[in-house]
């Protein structure tokens, strides 16, 4: 049975693609993208520190438009929030609430189409970043830690267009970036150390609402 469901599933994928939208990317296309990228966070997550819980998920949305054929002009935002609470005894609850924001334009190539509905692009890409926990503990002093971070990388992903100006898209991101933090608590701030990052800064999943000439 599981044999069969599979077949069944690979037949429908095949038919699908096989039928599915055309890519586009002629000059003038242009997309509203959304994103959630559940591997990394965009380059940002290297300013946590010690007692900051850091985020599962960002979630961004963005935009493309081609300047030329298979050539697009892009920039995405990214943005989460978490807040934790734990039981501190009858004191009450300690809170640790994060935020991390990040903006990622970049340049974006696309390669022949496979299949006829899937589009491989690449690109580069630079990458700011701004990152803060805030932990309020049961009856004592609440404490800030922020960062900031400045980074360029690569990335490399293929779009699939299940249907005419829609598109689902995953890509990886590669790249270099450097980060510097600051504690403040009690009136007193202290510069923390700064992080160099080279590596995986974040993979993403996404779906693209094109508008052009068709």
């Amino acid at each position: 049975m599981k044999k069969l469901l599979l077949v069944l599933f690979i037949m429908v994928v095949s038919a699908n693609i096989a039928f599915a939208g055309t890519p586009m990317t002629n000059q003038g296309d242009h997309a509203l993208s959304f994103y959630v990228n559940g591997l990394g966070d965009f380059g940002v997550g290297e300013v946590w520190v010690a007692g900051a819980s850091g985020l599962g998920n960002i979630y961004g949305f963005g935009g493309k438009y081609f300047m030329s054929q298979d050539m697009a002009l892009r920039a995405n935002l990214g943005f989460g929030t978490s807040t934790v609470k734990t039981p501190a005894g009858t004191a009450g609850d300690n809170e640790s609430t994060n935020l991390e924001i990040a903006l990622r334009p970049g340049l974006e190539w696309h390669c022949p189409p496979v299949a006829n509905s899937i589009s491989p692009y690449w690109g580069f890409e630079a990458m700011f970043g701004y990152a803060k926990n805030t932990f309020k503990p049961a009856g004592g002093t609440e404490s800030n830690t922020s960062g900031q971070v400045f980074g360029a990388g690569v990335f490399a992903g293929a779009e699939w267009f299940p249907w005419d100006a829609i598109s689902f898209n995953a890509e990886y991101g590669l790249g270099f970036s450097s980060s510097s933090t600051k504690s403040e608590s009690g009136g007193v701030s202290v510069d923390g150390p700064t992080y160099t990052n080279i590596g995986i800064m974040s993979w993403a999943v996404g779906l693209n609402v094109y508008m052009g000439n068709r």
